[in-house]
């Protein structure tokens, strides 16, 4: 399987051992353009997430996962089979609430100050460091020196190879910002009225 025409439209865990770096790359970017409505199977969401399988059923199994379904099982006997699908809207929903920059700043002023992102061997943003999926994972990317600092704003500049992480950070970004910008408004009419009524 050495080029991207080899690549199954549907994945299972042993074709995916299979993919080179740049076949993995071309199936997120496959998966990135499919509709908001398509379904995943478990191996098409942990690329698209950027978790393992393992993590996403240990997540799913302590109530935290993304919203799934099970295929009926086709012998009438009301049980369903191993075989999940995930939306790929739940899967966008779920990804971004694992953001970690959302609860870590929420003033403006947090804006400013230098955050670690992980960079991938191709050089685009993969996320902050908090969004790895295992201690284990960050202390990989920290060996390889695979951490930058910045700013938020700065990161968003650069390209991004997780863009559902990218959307989150802009959404934390925009939300910030347009708070600033109303209390801003809101302390400049506050003044003009004071001005007005000589107080």
């Amino acid at each position: 399987m050495n080029e991207s025409n080899d690549i199954p439209f549907r994945l299972t865990q042993v074709a995916q051992k299979r993919l080179t770096a740049e076949q993995l790359a071309e199936v997120r970017r496959r998966l990135e353009d499919r509709p908001e409505n398509a379904d995943f199977n478990a191996v098409e969401a942990a690329i698209y997430v950027g978790r393992s399988t393992k993590t996403l059923k240990r997540a799913i199994d302590a109530g935290v996962g993304p919203a799934r379904a099970k295929n009926p099982d086709a012998s009438g006997l009301f049980a369903t089979n191993r075989h999940t699908r995930y939306r790929k809207g739940d899967l966008d929903a779920w990804r971004s609430s694992l953001i970690s920059f959302a609860v870590a700043f929420k003033r403006f002023d947090d804006l400013t100050l230098d955050a670690p992102w992980i960079v991938t061997n191709e050089g685009k943003l993969w996320g902050h460091i908090l969004d790895a999926e295992s201690v284990d994972a960050v202390l990989r990317a920290l060996s390889e020196e695979a951490v930058v600092f910045a700013p938020l704003n700065e990161a968003l500049r650069e390209a991004w190879s997780n863009m559902p992480a990218r959307r989150a950070y802009e959404a934390v970004f925009n939300d910030l910002v347009e708070h600033a910008r109303v209390a801003i408004k809101a302390a400049g009419e506050r003044d003009e009225l004071r001005l007005d009524i000589g107080a």
